[in-house]
């Protein structure tokens, strides 16, 4: 029996788990997804995979199983869709770690404005609507447009903008009652902030802002982000606001963090969007891991497992800012990518599928078939290599419409 269970879908390329857990690999099993799981069996010898990993019950059921079957010291957890199922898991079997009680508040999104609200901490005005005429009345209140999201979702799935009482309407159909929030529209800058956490004590944090926004895929935009200059007073004023959040939701043991944060045009006030006690999405893990030298998610699943301490690992900085770029698919026949030209600015170009392939678009901020993570001097030379990565993405990709 393994001591030690970590559910991952994220493939081998991205966390090399054989490399990492080198020393204790014998005794970990890897629950993970079908697609991922050839490249994982090379290197680890306990792996599972589920026919279905982000939706149904069979991920759950397995840790299930193998937690009951006892001599399990260690449940390890990594993405967004894992926080909550590994801690009922632990509850279940009285199993170190995050608890569902701790969990939730990272997760749900209007207990975690109730909670960052009633510390004092500025947030768009929100509702959990008991039926149609509450929402209305809440859009008649804050104006139009309103965002519609689900209260557990991630990476934008499931969010849109309604314009008047007859999209509303539509939405409310469709919506699911107890896993709905609407909030008002918040014009401006979105910028993220992403460090670790200790004991709701903030560590480390390297602020951020996106090009475009999280909802730009449903416009074909890309999605990326620029570090910010850890010496300017932005970046400062960003640090400050992530500790009043952090301290304003229930303490975790060491963790990353990942904070969204809307920045209004004109008076450049802040508002709280939303937090998780994990680490960002897209190329996040990346450019923090070019900027500090420390891989977080590396760092992170080995404190979890008692390989390394988090609290006392430095995070040092290179002194130089870098930045992912995210090309969502469009609706067509991805013909081909070619290499890019051979330019110093990008240090990975990753192309996400095989070609030929037929998209219907992209359903999700993070969805994409090729990213970029640049590098730059500054804060400005890094937004500016991300802006031509669009003019290289449009170069390297070859198009051809499909009949709808």
């Amino acid at each position: 029996m393994s001591a030690i269970v970590l559910p991952l879908r994220i493939p081998d390329t991205v966390t090399p788990l054989g490399d990492w857990l080198s020393e204790v690999k014998d005794k970990v099993t890897l629950i993970t997804s079908g697609d991922a799981e050839p490249g994982y069996r090379r290197r680890l010898p306990h792996v599972r995979a589920a026919s279905s990993y982000s939706a149904g019950p069979e991920v759950e059921e397995l840790l299930d199983e193998l937690c009951g079957a006892g001599g399990v010291r260690t449940l390890v957890h990594v993405t967004e869709d894992d926080i909550l199922r590994c801690a009922r898991v632990r509850d279940r079997h009285d199993l170190p770690g995050l608890r569902y009680r701790q969990a939730l508040p990272w997760r749900d999104k209007l207990i975690m404005k109730e909670a960052v609200t009633a510390h004092g901490v500025p947030a768009p005005d929100y509702l959990r609507p008991a039926s149609f005429a509450d929402a209305e009345r809440f859009a008649r209140r804050v104006g139009y447009p309103v965002v519609v999201k689900p209260r557990l979702g991630y990476a934008s799935m499931g969010v849109s903008l309604v314009g008047d009482a007859d999209q509303l309407r539509r939405a409310a159909a469709e919506w699911d009652p107890d896993d709905v929030l609407l909030e008002s529209f918040t014009a401006g800058d979105v910028l993220h902030v992403d460090g670790f956490m200790h004991n709701g004590r903030v560590l480390y944090v390297q602020a951020s802002r996106y090009l475009n926004n999280c909802l730009s895929f449903h416009d074909a935009l890309p999605l990326g982000s620029v570090q910010l200059d850890r010496d300017g007073a932005e970046h400062a004023r960003l640090a400050r606001f992530a500790e009043r959040v952090v301290g304003a939701l229930p303490q975790v043991d060491f963790s990353p963090f990942h904070l969204e944060v809307f920045r209004k045009p004109g008076s450049g006030d802040l508002l709280f969007c939303e937090i998780a006690c994990r680490l960002g999405g897209a190329h996040i893990m990346e450019a923090l891991t070019y900027a500090t030298g420390v891989n977080p998610a590396r760092l992170w699943i080995r404190h979890q497992i008692g390989l390394q301490n988090g609290p006392q690992t430095p995070m040092a900085d290179t002194g130089r800012r870098y930045g992912w770029l995210l090309i969502p698919p469009r609706r067509g026949r991805l013909v081909s990518v070619a290499e890019p030209p051979a330019v110093g600015f990008i240090k990975d170009f990753i192309v996400k599928t095989a070609a030929p392939r037929d998209f219907d678009g992209a359903h999700g901020s993070t969805d994409s078939y090729l990213a970029f993570v640049v590098e730059g001097e500054n804060e400005h030379e890094g937004e500016a290599n991300l802006r031509k990565c669009i003019d290289i993405a449009a170069e390297c990709s070859e198009w051809e419409s499909m009949d709808v």
